[in-house]
């Protein structure tokens, strides 16, 4: 049995290298009144009454299969939903938002379930979580250049689906376990990103049941304003997506991995490097810098060439940077960077990325993100990361994630265009502490958190990545000025809230 391991996929890169039944779309008048103030939760027979209808599996309470539905990417977060369904068709999915209306619960699809505060069981007790894991289909459409994708496929078995299809790609995240879901609706970054666009760039259309029990399909010529809103901030605040279209890349040429360490004390240098050369790299090489109080302090990404090209991909590195202490140059073809950098062995089977077996990666963390614009820190913000970080918890990491940079197909994209707003960002900074059950260790690594990115923040902005979603930010940092349109889109489709988390679209 092939193991994943790790919270974020990366960590082990660093430490190692659900009767069909129909329903007529009801008018927004028609819907029973929803408000968190009122809500009262369902006993578990009222649920099961409502949802036998559609001939779900269903888990309630105290049997296994519910304890096993509630592992949570973040154990911090043991919530207890009011029962988990399991739809394989549209029309159960309908059935489980219409009996959440009807009985007043709280309802919260799940993709993946890696968000990090487990919004994926809704944030709160007594929710009525739609685990999606059966909607699976994968179709490509070779001369249309698409794939259709059922929003319960992770993105380890879809990678390698469009690999065996057609040596084709979406650029979407590094983790093999992440959901497509939730990953695409939130942004979706990943080593092909600044050649081919954030994943959320590249959606064609969605097929979103919504707040009326009604299916609706959104494009850029049919429900545009649900459209623009999906791609980038469609995570449980206006419906749930069934099943996503994607335009896809091919990746059939040759592609290089590469990854470059350096000591403790260089981490100053390689940032001032990364960030020089960061600016001027082009949209063929993705890339991030990996940090760490005790030391680590690694360049790595993938370079969409052969590796005769990457000395002078990466001359302006170089050039100011410090000679590296252990390097590694792969010229191979995508599918097995896909395997190193979802922390895989370069010499696995790509068939591992099925996930057939495999152990979902649990934790207790807590995870921050901010964003720093061109032309990156400067020295001084540079020198306070560093001596911050240092001085910080060892069961932490930092992961600049380069976004932009000239050449990046994401900053040539405007602001406004879709609802993922951050279009003129250098880097986003990821910061993750970890313990395991010791209160001592995690309120210390929580305070961390908070101090090193309190220290950034006056040499970075006040943005921050919403797939890396923490419960202390204010939605203005994932949304900025796109925030106003999106309430006013949110009143459009939801105006009882009837998709909500702690840091859902707000009707007001």
């Amino acid at each position: 049995m092939e193991v994943i391991n790790s919270v974020m996929c990366g960590w082990i890169l660093f430490m190692g290298f659900l009767l069909h039944v129909s329903f007529a779309h009801q008018s927004v008048a028609d819907q029973v009144p929803f408000s968190p103030k009122t809500r009262k939760l369902a006993g578990a027979t009222d649920l099961a009454g409502c949802l036998v209808a559609a001939k779900s599996r269903v888990a309630f309470p105290g049997s296994p299969e519910y304890q096993s539905a509630r592992t949570v990417f973040n154990r911090r977060f043991p919530y207890s939903p009011a029962a988990f369904v399991f739809p394989t068709t549209v029309p159960q999915v309908q059935n489980a938002v219409v009996c959440a209306v009807q009985l007043r619960i709280g309802i919260s699809p799940r993709s993946g379930g890696h968000s990090y505060e487990d919004y994926s069981l809704g944030g709160r007790d007594g929710v009525l979580v739609v685990d999606l894991a059966g909607f699976k289909q994968i179709e490509y459409n070779r001369k249309a250049g698409t794939v259709k994708v059922g929003s319960g496929v992770r993105l380890g078995p879809l990678k390698l689906a469009l690999w065996n299809l057609g040596k084709v790609t979406v650029p979407a995240g590094n983790c093999p376990t992440v959901g497509v879901g939730g990953h695409a609706l939130g942004g979706g970054w990943g080593f092909t990103s600044r050649k081919f666009g954030m994943l959320s760039d590249i959606i064609i259309e969605v097929e979103v049941v919504t707040s009326t029990g009604g299916v609706v399909t959104a494009n850029a010529k049919k429900n545009a304003d649900l459209y623009w809103a999906m791609r980038g901030a469609g995570a449980n605040s206006f419906g749930i997506v069934t099943q996503f279209t994607f335009r896809v890349h091919d990746v059939s040429a040759p592609v290089t991995h590469f990854s470059f360490s350096f000591q403790k004390s260089q981490q100053f240098q390689t940032i001032k490097a990364y960030q020089i050369w960061g600016l001027a790299a082009g949209a063929e090489t993705s890339a991030s810098l990996y940090l760490d109080p005790s030391g680590g302090n690694n360049f790595y990404g993938t370079f969409l060439g052969p590796s005769s090209n990457l000395n002078g991909v990466l001359s302006i590195f170089f050039a100011n940077s410090p000679a590296p202490s252990n390097q590694a140059v792969l010229e191979t073809d995508y599918i097995h960077t896909v395997l190193i950098d979802g922390g895989l062995s370069q010499d696995a089977n790509p068939s591992v990325l099925n996930l057939d077996n495999y152990t979902y990666p649990t934790s207790l963390f807590k995870a921050k993100s901010i964003i720093v614009k061109a032309p990156g820190f400067s020295d001084a913000g540079i020198q306070t990361f560093v001596n911050t970080m240092q001085a910080g918890q060892v069961t932490s990491y930092f992961i600049f994630d380069l976004f932009g940079g000239s050449a990046s197909i994401v900053n040539t994209i405007a602001s406004g265009a879709t609802a993922w707003v951050h279009r003129n960002s250098l880097f986003n900074i990821q910061m993750l502490s970890y313990w395991q059950f010791n209160l001592d260790q995690a309120n210390a690594d929580i305070a961390f958190m908070g101090k090193i990115w309190n220290a950034v923040l006056p040499f970075a902005s006040l943005e921050a990545y919403q797939n890396y979603i923490d419960r202390d930010m204010p939605l203005s940092a994932y949304y900025g000025s796109n925030l106003n349109r999106l309430i006013t889109i949110k009143k459009s489709w939801d105006p009882t809230n009837v998709f909500n988390f702690p840091q859902s679209i707000p009707v007001n």
